[in-house]
């Protein structure tokens, strides 16, 4: 059966490759989509205005071609490139054997266009035009060719990278870093202050533990020791603490991923966060801040019985300063608990209160250089101890993505609250560069 095969596109979705398959199908007869790490395109076809090439496959005047065709997304680093060589060789392979079956086109990224060619030329080709479908091949075949030579380059030349990377922190988000950032093959060493036991077991040569803590003295040691390229800071505390800011001063020609000191205020302080959304009209619960005990408990003395709230400790609490009473009586208890037992010590000295809202919950991450963001796909996390959502909140007892919940209209909603974020953020003098966190219901 003829087929359109995607390759490489992973969480892309163009619409020009879009536009490209829509009428592959209605104009060229081809009926089936086969994504191969190209999980966004069948999704993305779900929807308007390509909703109907789902189910065009029997429309008696499409073009009878037999010729299928294998659209492949070029690398965009030479990381992906090396990752996925096998993708590279497949499509080589392809053309070169002289397989006239199928039509091999590319997608490149840096320039939004099918490589060597147009949509009406890889739809010709479809319909049988041998020409349009050699010049595609050599389009592709010459743009491999330059992505071979850089990559020899970065990766096998004398003059080769080596670069070495820092990760700053000690969970398994830091572990998780560490693994993605040695797949890189200009990464020689990826060194993770402080790290933890399972870093310190890792297979991959290239991830050890350097360094007693995560201090910002000790960072700042252990990038001049080894002269380090890049710093990836996991945590939020090294950040509040300002990190960044110091790298600059200190090591100004390092990399540093992660936001300022003032602008990661965003997660030092959730009172901030509060009044910043509601400032720029960016949807968030009600609620109000409090830094006395007496008039925080007086204002839920005042409250419905019904009026359900969540208690929150400003402050960093490592994920877990965040109490969901279900009762007034509760609610009072709570508040207790935050500000005057210091239960999460001085992360209590503001508190928030705020309604509570019931609905499917996700946890959002956005790509931030100070001017925009992109959207990362949502994930779920598991909060609660316990089973069947029960016990106290936690840092996560699991995860799991993409969330089904968030769909495609909802993800740009959220990209967009994103956006205005770090739009305002620049406004406001203090840019907002790195990862930025949004916790959505």
């Amino acid at each position: 059966m003829r087929s359109a095969t995607v390759l490489g596109f992973g969480a892309r979705a163009p619409a020009v490759v879009l536009d490209l398959l829509s009428k592959t199908s209605s104009e060229g007869g081809i009926p089936t989509i086969v994504p191969r790490r190209s999980q966004a395109i069948p999704l993305a076809l779900l929807r308007a205005p390509y909703r109907t090439f789902l189910s065009n496959s029997g429309n008696n005047k499409v073009n009878k071609s037999s010729l299928s065709l294998l659209l492949y997304c070029l690398p965009t680093t030479e990381t992906e490139y090396v990752m996925f060589s096998s993708e590279v060789e497949s499509v080589r392979s392809t053309i070169i054997s002289g397989d006239s079956s199928t039509v091999v086109a590319a997608y490149s990224v840096a320039s939004n266009s099918v490589v060597g060619g147009s949509i009406e030329d890889v739809l010709a080709a479809v319909a049988g035009n041998s020409e349009k479908q050699a010049a595609l091949a050599a389009g592709l075949l010459e743009a491999l060719t330059k992505i071979d030579l850089k990559t020899i380059q970065q990766v096998v030349a004398p003059s080769k990278r080596k670069d070495i990377v820092v990760v700053v922190g000690s969970g398994g988000r830091e572990h998780a870093l560490a693994v993605a950032l040695a797949q890189s093959p200009i990464v020689s060493e990826v060194l993770c202050c402080p790290g933890n036991g399972g870093t310190a077991s890792e297979s991959n040569p290239k991830i050890r533990n350097y360094g007693a803590n995560q201090k910002n003295d000790t960072v700042i040691a252990l990038v001049k020791e080894v002269g380090a390229r890049m710093v990836v800071v996991g945590p939020e505390a090294p950040l509040v603490a300002g990190l960044v800011d110091e790298m600059k001063v200190e090591c100004p020609g390092v990399l540093c991923f992660g936001p300022s000191k003032a602008a990661a205020e965003l997660e030092a302080s959730k009172a901030f966060t509060k009044d910043f959304l509601h400032e720029h009209g960016i949807p968030t619960a009600k609620y109000r801040t409090f830094t006395d005990t007496t008039e925080a408990i007086n204002y839920v003395e005042t409250l419905d019985e019904n009026d359900r709230q969540v208690v929150k400790a400003s402050g960093l609490a490592a994920g877990k300063g965040v109490l969901i009473p279900t009762s007034k009586k509760e609610t009072i208890e709570a508040v207790k608990e935050i500000m005057s037992d210091k239960a999460f010590g001085n992360a209590g000295d503001v508190c928030v209160i705020e309604s509570f809202l019931t609905g499917p919950e996700a946890s959002c991450f956005a790509l931030c250089d100070g001017k925009t963001a992109v959207l990362m796909p949502a994930a779920q996390d598991h909060k609660r101890a316990l089973d069947n959502d029960e016990g106290l909140n936690t840092g996560g007892m699991g995860a799991y993505a993409p969330a089904p919940c968030v769909t495609p209209n909802i993800q740009k909603e959220i990209e967009q609250m994103c956006i205005t974020t770090v739009e305002k953020m620049a406004e406001r003098g203090t840019p907002y560069v790195g990862l930025l966190y949004a916790g959505m219901m």
